[in-house]
């Protein structure tokens, strides 16, 4: 901005100096640099502001020349209006944008007529409040294109809806709470296709949830508009941008937890399933468990967030145990084959998260079934039951098999029907 105000000003001296100071040469500085030093800044604000206080008592008229230069939003006066746009506008380029006192003052006085940016959003429930992430427009290459001045967020407004069903079928939506953000970090958002991982920048932040959620008999979507600041001027999105609520981290948050040191297996490969084996998460077991959460967890997480961290470790961490491999782990428990070695199949993929699930305190099983509906490629798999409902759970390995990968997948419970 510097070296842009010095080459502007020899630029003006030079004008100067061959044509005189008159009205023409005037017109080469910039709106609001009314005391003509090739800058707008606090100095012509206060220029401004003293010339409309000494009107008031009678004092000098300012020529038409000095007053173009001052008339910030073109009413053809110079009044302290004019000197608030021009210490808004040494505000916004004081911080860096190098746009010009003219269009400043389009954007300001014009507006940006129905400003739409469409954002990807991903909402997730935590505790007490909504996590989410948008698109961060200052990495969009097409606004940069469209304002080459910079686009950046300064605030969000979050509506949360209701969505339930009326006795005659149809769908009602019911506003639950609305809160503008102003509070936003910048972080990724990580997803996966085909077995890839990608990543993009995004805005984190999170609103409040009402208390007591009821997650029964209905569901919940989160509506988003932004606001983003332009050229130091803050618009609002003239849309919203939508997603559903996933409302599992609360289930898996409030589920009644009885700390238990066993869980089940059950053979599913018949009908009806029969029991097959308890096993035990040992002594040895917790310690490789708590070595785990004490390297990895945070104060801030939440057990959904444990979990989820867990087995989206096994999945990238744990070497697929093939052939050989499988010798070094054979004798091993599952917890101490993926944990400690770091190498597994399906039964200790499976088994080292249902394991930690039931050291929390979660209800679940294993399952032996099989793989394909021919009957062919046994496989292991756990299950989890909260208030009645089953989740099917599935690590996989980060490999050939990466489409095996799930968490709290609402099921049918695959042993409802068996008989001890």
């Amino acid at each position: 901005m510097r070296k842009t105000m010095a080459v502007m000003t020899a630029f003006i001296l030079t004008v100067s100096a061959v044509y005189g100071t008159s009205a023409r040469a005037a017109e080469t500085f910039s709106l609001g640099d009314c005391n003509r030093d090739g800058m707008v800044n606090a100095s012509d604000a206060t220029d401004v502001l003293k010339y409309y206080s000494a009107l008031s008592t009678g004092g000098d008229v300012w020529a038409s020349d000095k007053v173009r230069l001052a008339d910030m939003d073109g009413d053809s006066k110079v009044d302290s209006t004019d000197a608030s746009y021009i210490l808004s506008y040494y505000s916004t380029v004081s911080t860096g944008s190098e746009i010009t006192p003219e269009k400043y003052m389009e954007y300001r006085t014009k507006g940006f007529g129905e400003f739409s940016y469409y954002s990807n959003i991903e909402v997730r429930a935590g505790s007490g409040c909504v996590n989410i992430k948008a698109n961060d427009i200052s990495a969009d290459e097409y606004i940069r294109q469209q304002y080459p001045e910079g686009a950046t967020s300064c605030a969000y407004e979050v509506s949360i809806y209701r969505n339930t069903e009326n006795t005659d079928g149809t769908q009602k939506s019911e506003l639950v709470s609305t809160e503008t953000v102003r509070r936003i970090d910048k972080g990724e958002r990580v997803y996966r296709y085909y077995g890839e991982e990608y990543r993009e920048p995004c805005d984190v932040f999170s609103a409040a949830l009402p208390q007591d959620l009821e997650t029964k008999g209905c569901t919940y979507r989160v509506e988003v508009r932004g606001h983003y600041r332009i050229g130091g001027v803050e618009v609002t999105a003239a849309n919203t941008s939508s997603a559903p609520l996933d409302t599992l981290p609360l289930i898996v948050n409030n589920a009644k937890l009885t700390p238990h040191d066993s869980y089940s297996l059950y053979n599913i490969k018949v009908s009806p399933p029969v029991y097959k084996a308890t096993y035990y998460v040992s002594a040895a077991d917790k310690k490789i468990l708590d070595d785990f959460a004490a390297e990895h967890f945070t104060a801030d997480m939440s057990n959904y967030d444990k979990i989820e961290y867990t087995w989206d470790w096994l999945n990238k961490n744990v070497t697929y145990a093939s052939g050989n491999l499988y010798n070094d782990i054979i004798s091993d428990s599952w917890v101490s084959a993926c944990f400690v070695k770091k190498k597994g199949q399906c039964l200790q993929y499976n088994g080292a998260l249902a394991e930690m699930l039931a050291y929390m305190g979660y209800d679940v099983y294993m399952l032996e079934m099989w793989l394909n509906p021919d009957g062919t490629n046994q496989h292991f798999r756990a299950e989890v039951v909260i208030d009645g409902q089953a989740y099917s759970i599935e690590v996989g390995n980060n490999g050939s098999y990466a489409g095996w990968l799930w968490l709290f997948r609402p099921i049918e419970s695959s042993i409802k029907d068996l008989q001890k």
